[in-house]
């Protein structure tokens, strides 16, 4: 797929996306293996801000740059974190939340795992890292909801080590995709498919010889 954001010289939104939503998952995941809900005060600021505003602005940049996986899944799950943080200010706070309030939150939880796993199945024609990125992330998504629902800590643990994995995973992804780019080569390996390298050596070829066209135009006015 042509992505038109490139002849406009937008930057890959790629790495600030993964950064933001692994920055934040890792948090989470640290908050609910280590932590009480009560003491993630401090998380939620940057859950608000990382998470939520900076995630949702690499989504836009996603669509400008013409990336509908990145502008689906950063848009989708920034909104999610800027909930996630929202709701924990105003329904926990320095108190632990009511039963009915936890087990509507795992609802929201299961739904979002249950829309992360279809970006997961889409995923699979992205690079390595961002799949196993979604696989870990829809998985702890659902697992936060069943401890939510049944009130089963160990659940709770594995979905925040999957948080914990995901997280790591998604750095990774960043730091690969932001160094890859500033050399201009693949230095670190990121897993891209097959298919998905020849698609984008084609639409470079595409790129260089739709810049080429124009400048072509404009020096045939001049000479005229």
């Amino acid at each position: 797929m042509f992505r038109p954001g490139k002849d406009k010289g937008i930057a890959s939104p790629i790495p600030l996306g993964l950064a933001a939503l692994a920055t934040t998952t890792f948090l989470m995941g640290f908050g609910i293996i280590f932590q009480s809900p009560i003491t993630w005060a401090p998380y939620m600021p940057q859950a608000l801000l990382f998470g939520g505003l900076i995630e949702i602005l690499a989504g836009m940049w996603a669509f400008a740059y013409g990336d509908a996986m990145g502008a689906t899944a950063f848009t989708f799950l920034g909104a999610f974190y800027g909930w996630w943080a929202f709701a924990h200010m105003t329904f926990f706070g320095l108190h632990a939340a009511s039963a009915a309030a936890i087990g509507s939150m795992g609802m929201v939880f299961l739904v979002i795992g249950a829309v992360t796993f279809y970006l997961w199945i889409a995923s699979f024609y992205e690079f390595a890292a961002m799949n196993l990125m979604l696989l870990f992330l829809w998985v702890s998504y659902v697992l936060i909801a069943v401890a939510s629902f049944t009130a089963v800590d160990v659940i709770g643990l594995i979905g925040g080590i999957c948080s914990l994995i995901s997280g790591l995973i998604g750095a990774y992804g960043s730091f690969a995709t932001l160094y890859n780019a500033t050399s201009l080569q693949e230095v670190v390996p990121v897993g891209e498919p097959t298919a998905v390298r020849e698609r984008a050596e084609m639409e470079e070829r595409e790129r260089i010889r739709r810049i080429h066209a124009v400048d072509h135009v404009h020096e045939a006015g001049a000479h005229a």
